[in-house]
Formats: structure tokens, C-alpha cells, sequence
């Protein structure tokens, strides 16, 4: 009769401490639920913010902006021109030279290396090259005969560019590099033909800027070229100085996703001082070498 006595306190007080247990794990439990359900709703808060390129660059449901992209290339067929003159000529053994209507196929690309990153400035820094080469140019030499010529363009820098109204605005590029400039004539002995070679290695410095306009985009832009070196012509004079300056323009269509039909223009001048004095062989006051284009291409850009 007394175990009979004594086990109910002991069970009653086993169940106590089982249901003080499953009220802690239940508290526990409701704990770990709110925590998870916070975490979960700061991050999903918090992912935009963390890669906001990568927000500019898809631009949910939109097809991703020009300016965003990680490389672009392009092919371009240029029917190029050139003329220079020569201002104050006194001399009678140079003239001026014109070649019109010449195939130039180009290509180019520029490279963003960091475009995917979150880095700021870094992610809109990048590399550009370009190269032209006419192809099928002769000139005219003595009676009338076909001199072998050869031109050629090449330009590698660097290049940033910068969104001011987002994605869906103007982008504007910046950059500076080389370009070097051959036009070459074979030689003939005279030197009125001659004096036509020229081979310009420039630092270039330049911007230019391209504008949405419904479904199409503008570009436009320019830049000064200081010659380092000039070639065959600055050779003729005493003391030659040089500078030149560069223009261009073009539409933009896009076609396919990625792709983009391009049509424009280009003018690049350079302009000559020459200290000529009395008794030199050739003497001029200056010159003007003026090269230009028009051009029809495609280019593509890679996200």
C-alpha cells in the first residue's frame, strides 16, 4: 500500500517535466522559424543592392543596354578618299594628290575586362583596337603608269565610358592611344609623287558620345592627334610641324539581339607648317592632308 501511495507523486511529477520540455521546444522552434523567416526577407531586400550592374545590365525583361556590354566587334567596308595640297607653293616640282572611291575594309573591337564585376570606375575601363586596309589602290605615275600604293590604318588605347542617365540614356566615351597612318607610294624618282608617302605614328586623345533616338541610336565624336612621326613629305621641308584632328558620325540599328546594322562617316586632317626659305629645293608655306570615308558595317555586342 505504500508503493501504491508513493508512485503517484513520482509520476506526476515525470509528467511536469515533460510538458515544461515540449513547452521550451516549442518556444525554440517558433524562435528559429522568425529568425529564418527574417534572414530570408532581408535577403531578398539586400540581392539588388549587392550587384546593381548586374540589374543595369539585364535589365529584367528589356534586352541588355549598349554600354553595359562585356566585348564588341564590328566589320565595316570604307570607300575612302584622300587629297593634299600645299599652300604658298613656290616651288615647281611638287603637286597636289587625290585618289577618290577606294575599298577600305575595317575591323574593329573593344574589350571590357572587369564589365561583369562590381567594381566602380574599373567595370568601364577598357581596350580598343581598330584596323583598315584599302585594297586595289594604285596611282598615277609618269605617262600615265600605274604606281603601287598601299594605305593603312591601325589605332590601340584605352577606352572608359560613362552612363549619366542609366541604361537607358547617352553612353560617353573617353579614351586615348596610338594610331599610326601609312599611306605609301612607291618610289619613282620624282619627287612630285614622292612627297605623297606619308606614314604618321600620333597620339590620339578624343571623345565621343552615342544618343538613343527611338529605335536607333546616334554617334558622334572627335578627337586631336599630335604626330610624333610623319614620313616621307615632312622630309622635303625645313623644320616641319604637324597636328591633326578627326571627326566622325554614324547610325546605329539593331536588327537581332546583339546585333546592329551601322552606316556613318569619318574625316581626319592633318595640317603642315613648313619654315621654307629661298634656295631650298622645295619650298611651301604649309599642307593640308585631308582622308575620309563613308562606310556601311555590323557590329556585335557580347553581354
Amino acid at each position: 500500500m505504500q508503493r501504491r501511495t508513493l508512485a503517484c507523486p513520482v509520476f506526476s511529477a515525470v509528467s511536469r517535466r515533460r510538458a515544461r520540455r515540449s513547452r521550451a521546444a516549442a518556444l525554440l522552434g517558433a524562435a528559429l522559424a522568425a529568425l529564418a523567416a527574417s534572414s530570408s526577407a532581408l535577403a531578398a531586400e539586400g540581392a539588388p543592392a549587392l550587384r546593381p550592374e548586374a540589374a543595369e545590365r539585364d535589365g529584367g525583361d528589356d534586352p541588355p543596354a549598349v554600354g553595359t556590354e562585356l566585348f564588341s566587334a564590328g566589320f565595316d567596308l570604307e570607300i575612302a578618299g584622300r587629297t593634299l595640297s600645299y599652300s604658298d607653293l613656290l616651288s615647281g616640282n611638287l603637286r597636289t594628290y587625290e585618289v577618290l572611291g577606294v575599298p577600305m575594309p575595317s575591323l574593329r573591337a573593344e574589350l571590357y575586362p572587369l564589365a561583369r564585376s562590381a567594381l566602380p570606375v574599373l567595370r568601364d575601363l577598357g581596350i580598343a583596337l581598330s584596323y583598315a586596309r584599302a585594297i586595289g589602290l594604285d596611282s598615277e605615275g609618269a605617262a600615265g603608269a600605274g604606281v603601287s600604293t598601299s594605305w593603312s590604318r591601325l589605332h590601340a588605347g584605352l577606352r572608359g565610358r560613362y552612363r549619366p542617365a542609366g541604361r537607358t540614356g547617352p553612353v560617353l566615351f573617353a579614351g586615348g592611344g596610338l594610331c599610326w597612318t601609312d599611306f605609301d607610294v612607291e618610289l619613282t624618282g620624282d619627287p612630285s609623287r614622292d612627297a605623297a608617302s606619308v606614314s604618321y605614328v600620333a597620339l590620339r586623345l578624343g571623345v565621343d558620345g552615342r544618343f538613343p533616338v527611338g529605335p536607333v541610336a546616334l554617334e558622334a565624336g572627335g578627337g586631336y592627334q599630335a604626330p610624333l612621326s610623319m614620313g616621307a613629305l615632312a622630309s622635303h621641308f625645313r623644320e616641319p610641324s604637324a597636328g591633326g584632328v578627326d571627326l566622325r558620325v554614324a547610325v546605329a540599328v539593331p536588327f537581332a539581339p546583339g546585333l546592329e546594322a551601322r552606316a556613318g562617316a569619318s574625316y581626319t586632317r592633318f595640317f603642315y607648317d613648313f619654315d621654307s626659305e629661298p634656295g631650298d629645293p622645295y619650298i611651301a608655306g604649309g599642307a593640308l592632308d585631308q582622308l575620309f570615308g563613308a562606310h556601311l558595317g555590323v557590329a556585335y555586342h557580347g553581354y
